[in-house]
């Protein structure tokens, strides 16, 4: 909702009055109610526009050839994800850590994806180093929102690939370069492909909320 420079501002406003500090984390509260409240209000009649569609296919399979019911149907699906990423992004904020077989869960996403990908000829690869694997199989963090990113990140790669390619998945352990901390490691996890590149111009805001760039 703020840039770095606002949300800096406050939380510096936040710690010298508490009073100021109570406001502004109901007004971010009422905030996330209000756009919950209206990506459900949003979603049911998505939900049977949706249904309706998928009933009018099964009952004239031949519409399905049309390529403006194709195209009303992505539409729909777009829809659908959007008011996805608008809910996972409300609720960005939260936090639940646990511990996680990040192992399984790259693996699983990885072979979900391999149905999708081998229609446009496209590989997929997930490897991981021998020392990562201790971390992977139990890491602390919020598994849910992690799954989120990577299926975001896959899917992304999948559509930058023109026709056929390679998607490489890959986890390797990497040693803290901070002195004061040499024994703290970090799992590296990169996801590579032969499409497209992003245009440098753009690269300097793919992580704000709802850029789509591949």
């Amino acid at each position: 909702m703020y840039n770095d420079t606002i949300t800096a501002k406050l939380h510096q406003l936040c710690k010298e009055n508490t009073e100021f500090g109570d406001v502004v984390k109901q007004m971010e509260e009422q905030n996330e109610y209000v756009i919950s409240q209206i990506t459900h209000e949003i979603r049911n009649p998505l939900t049977l526009i949706s249904s309706t569609a998928q009933l009018i296919e099964s009952h004239y399979p031949m519409i399905a050839e049309s390529s403006l019911w194709k195209q009303l149907i992505n539409d729909i699906g777009d829809l659908t994800l959007l008011l996805e990423d608008v809910t996972t992004f409300n609720h960005s904020k939260r936090i639940t850590l646990k511990t996680t077989d990040l192992f399984e869960i790259l693996q699983k996403l990885v072979n979900n994806f391999k149905v999708h990908t081998a229609q446009k000829n496209i590989q997929i690869q997930f490897d991981a180093t021998e020392d990562s694997l201790a971390y992977l199989k139990a890491f602390n963090c919020d598994a849910i929102k992690l799954k989120q990113a990577f299926t975001n990140i896959i899917k992304n790669a999948v559509e930058a690939i023109d026709s056929e390619g390679t998607i490489i998945v890959y986890v390797e352990d990497t040693f803290n370069a901070d002195e004061q901390e040499p024994d703290v490691h970090f799992l590296s996890i990169s996801f590579k492909n032969n499409g497209e590149p992003i245009d440098p111009i753009d690269r300097v805001n793919i992580f704000k909320p709802f850029i789509t760039h591949k």
